[in-house]
């Protein structure tokens, strides 16, 4: 019998808040990916979650950057942290980004009334447009349900098992709303492996 040898890649690297820095991360993922024998269909659907959660960090980031320097004179060293480990069968990564943050105002579900005569239909409602199993967003530690996601978020829960997204706060460090302390986003992306070589 042959031991077959665990093979595990880590990344993390942090990088200033520029959309050059997208193709470098994607290309070094890929070559990883690659390396770790996954199929090519497993390689495509991991890399367009991963080039749009890049992309949209570095967006939000320049946003928050440029509006900081227009109201401060000038703005501070804004980064994006990007760590990612590959083994076998798993694919996890993480994304710090320091933009505006997901506006969870703007997401949180409505709570079905159980007093409503409607109260069948909003739960029905309710439970279908949360994907509560697949995307959690915490606020101060405590999961809430969203009633509406952006098309990006819905192309990444496509291809990953689970995504659980945290706001950075300077005040509270994990904060309970957006609001001018709000200073990024903590993604976390997970996914097993599908397909087989």
């Amino acid at each position: 019998m042959v031991d077959k040898v665990k093979k595990e890649i880590n990344f993390l690297d942090s990088y200033s808040a520029d959309t050059s820095i997208v193709p470098t991360v994607i290309n070094s993922l890929m070559k990883n990916l690659e390396n770790m024998e996954y199929p090519r269909e497993e390689i495509d659907e991991i890399v367009l979650s991963m080039d749009e959660a890049i992309t949209n960090a570095v967006q939000e980031t320049i946003r928050k950057k440029d509006n900081d320097s227009a109201l401060a004179g000038h703005g501070e060293r804004r980064e994006i942290t990007i760590r990612y480990n590959i083994t076998d069968s798993n694919f996890d990564a993480t994304i710090i980004d320091h933009g505006r943050g997901l506006d969870i105002d703007s997401l949180v579900g409505i709570i079905p009334d159980s007093n409503s005569r409607d109260y069948h239909n909003q739960i029905i409602h309710y439970a279908t447009e949360s994907e509560k199993k697949k995307l959690t967003v915490r606020v101060n530690g405590k999961e809430i349900a969203l009633k509406g996601i952006g098309a990006g978020l819905k192309i990444i829960l496509a291809f990953m098992d689970n995504i659980t997204i945290d706001l950075i706060d300077k005040k509270k460090i994990i904060s309970d709303s957006v609001s001018e302390f709000t200073d990024g986003t903590i993604l976390n992306l997970k996914r097993r492996r599908r397909y087989s070589q």
